[in-house]
């Protein structure tokens, strides 16, 4: 088992994975996530347990566990006696996504202004600076403008509102990998500034401007979404 733990962990060493000890099924389960987000497994593709199981250099349990926990979490739909298949992805997907966000995020943001700390503003602001500095690395810039919206959301120390919002910014990373015509977006001059109106209006403390600028910023965002899903189908 432990020589398998190490082949898995030296195979695709450009994905990460979380800092502290995992199972081997938690190990599998990562790197088939990160992969179907960053799209190397696309909507519609079969994961079948033998392939992935030679490909990791691991047995088919560890693989068959984890592609359960993705069946679970609404990664990959069951292809009786075939395999798994990546959930493709439709328009209203799309649009749901954006609605649950809308729902969450300017509370949050409002709640968040009231609550933060000037050590909060300043990693905060650190964030739209490596937003805006990441515009070679769409993965990077990706991951600060997650973080962003991640980071204001838990200082409302909402563990279940987080969580929920967790799994809708994780859809909308696939789609930036999905669609070519939204990669240039995350570092627009739309999405900058919107971040950043968004952390003046928490640093002055005004919960009612940054719930406002939140729903803005989504729905200009879903918009962006959208149309560019539709170029894709077409």
């Amino acid at each position: 088992m432990a020589k398998q733990r190490r082949t898995l962990v030296a195979a695709e060493s450009d994905i990460e994975l979380p800092a502290r000890r995992l199972s081997l099924t938690e190990q599998v389960y990562h790197r088939l996530k990160e992969e179907i987000l960053q799209v190397r497994h696309g909507p519609g593709a079969l994961l079948l347990e033998p392939e992935l199981a030679a490909r990791y250099g691991i047995s088919k349990t560890p693989v068959r566990e984890a592609l359960r926990l993705l069946l679970q979490d609404g990664w990959v739909v069951v292809m009786p006696r075939k395999g798994y298949l990546v959930r493709p992805v439709r328009l209203e997907d799309i649009r749901e996504v954006f609605e649950v966000r809308r729902m969450v995020e300017p509370v949050m943001a409002a709640q968040a202004a009231q609550l933060r700390t000037t050590e909060d503003v300043a990693r905060l602001s650190g964030l739209c600076s490596q937003q805006s500095s990441d515009a070679d690395s769409i993965e990077h810039a990706l991951g600060a403008a997650r973080a962003f919206h991640s980071e204001l959301a838990a200082l409302t120390g909402n563990g279940r509102a987080l969580a929920i919002l967790t799994d809708q910014l994780d859809e909308v990373r696939r789609l930036h990998h999905l669609m070519p015509k939204v990669e240039d977006h995350i570092t627009s001059t739309e999405e900058l500034t919107a971040h950043r109106q968004i952390l003046a209006a928490v640093e002055a403390k005004d919960g009612s401007a940054a719930s406002e600028l939140m729903m803005n910023h989504l729905a200009e965002v879903a918009g962006t979404m959208v149309d560019a899903f539709a170029g894709v189908r077409r």
